[in-house]
């Protein structure tokens, strides 16, 4: 059966609803869904919030409740029906009473290979799919999520907050806080969405992070801790810093060059920490060779938080997907000031690297700006 003009204006809405998870949760799509009632009208809507969090379809179905019983789901991919970090969502529809399904696309991903859908017309429900703009629309969604189906590392997110001047320290060295609590807040909410946090060695030596997500309340249902990570050529991760005192509760990963000082890391192993050796690449350590070890190690989205260097590393390599960038009402000023990117300037503005589909929100005094790196 075609779509209906009332399905169209539905599958819209889900459509839109899918962008609001931007930024959030690639590696995965992006999905929204809607759930309606003939004799209700829209019971529930929502889209997929965060990596590793509840889909789409849950989400809405959740709001629903039982009046998700005969309604229409309106999705803008097609639901899943294998099991990855979270349920299959066929399971979640079938189980709340869904009479009906159109969606906008299929998903690309060579392991659903339409499974989802298979299973719901074996189930009895009507499934329709859409056609034309709208399946062009939801085809859309999904571009950057086609490319890391083929894949061989994670999607890296750069995260840095910065003074208006483009500082993030007074001075190499030093540390400190920069954005307000409000944004500190989304940062510890992203690393509940991540599979790994990484900084460079300098951010360990100013800052002595502890890199694990602090909610309120706890980590969401479902989530761990996750892996910390430091870049750390010469191994000068202090074996008393905190990142090695939580060991035993939050694993540790340095990556070092083939040149570190074997005492120190005997001792930084001997705390519990995991030390890899991986090649250097014009004097620093190969981005490309860690991530691919860590996809390898099942790592499929990483929060890269600084420092300046390694921000400047993964730009220059072409390994950095998106740029989340906190800009505070402060100036730092000076030339020992911290930029938030160090490294080889571009020649000209033509060079420049770019930023594409960017947003802009304001988070209490704090501004936040995304954007995907263009050709990352």
């Amino acid at each position: 059966m075609p779509l209906t003009d009332h399905d169209a204006q539905r599958l819209r809405r889900a459509i839109a609803l899918a962008r609001k998870g931007r930024f959030l949760v690639e590696p995965n799509p992006t999905v929204g869904c809607v759930i309606e009632r003939d004799d209700a009208g829209i019971v529930g809507e929502s889209w997929h919030g965060g990596y590793g969090g509840p889909h789409a379809e849950v989400a809405a179905l959740e709001m629903a409740g039982k009046a998700a019983r005969g309604a229409t789901a309106y999705v803008s991919l097609a639901p899943c029906g294998t099991h990855g970090k979270t349920p299959p969502c066929t399971d979640a529809l079938l189980e709340a009473g869904i009479e009906r399904v159109v969606y906008a696309t299929d998903d690309p991903n060579p392991l659903e290979q339409s499974t989802g859908v298979q299973r719901l017309i074996a189930a009895g429900i009507e499934v329709v799919g859409a056609d034309g703009e709208l399946r062009d629309e939801g085809e859309r969604l999904l571009e950057r999520f086609r490319a890391t189906l083929s894949s061989d590392r994670p999607w890296v997110a750069l995260k840095w907050a910065m003074s208006l001047d483009g500082r993030i320290a007074p001075r190499r060295g030093t540390g400190g806080a920069i954005s307000g609590l409000r944004a500190r807040r989304v940062v510890h909410d992203w690393r509940a969405h991540c599979d790994a946090v990484a900084v460079g060695i300098e951010t360990v030596l100013a800052d002595d992070p502890q890199l694990t997500c602090r909610l309120e309340g706890g980590l969401p249902d479902g989530r761990e801790q996750p892996l910390r990570i430091v870049f750390d050529a010469q191994v000068r991760t202090p074996v008393d810093s905190r990142l090695v005192a939580g060991v035993d509760e939050v694993s540790v990963l340095i990556f070092c060059g083939p040149d570190a000082d074997t005492f120190r890391r005997r001792a930084l192993e001997e705390r519990g920490c995991v030390v890899h050796e991986i090649p250097m690449r014009d004097g620093l350590l190969d981005l490309a060779a860690a991530l691919h070890f860590l996809h390898d190690d099942g790592v499929r989205r990483l929060l890269v938080e600084g420092g300046a260097r390694l921000h400047g590393s993964f730009l220059r390599a072409g390994l950095a997907d998106q740029v989340s960038a906190f800009v505070t009402p402060t100036l730092l000023g000076g030339t020992d000031a911290v930029p938030a990117v160090e490294g080889t300037a571009v020649a000209s503005m033509e060079e420049a690297l770019g930023l594409e589909e960017v947003q802009w929100r304001g988070l209490g005094e704090d501004v936040l700006m995304q954007g995907y790196v263009r050709g990352g």
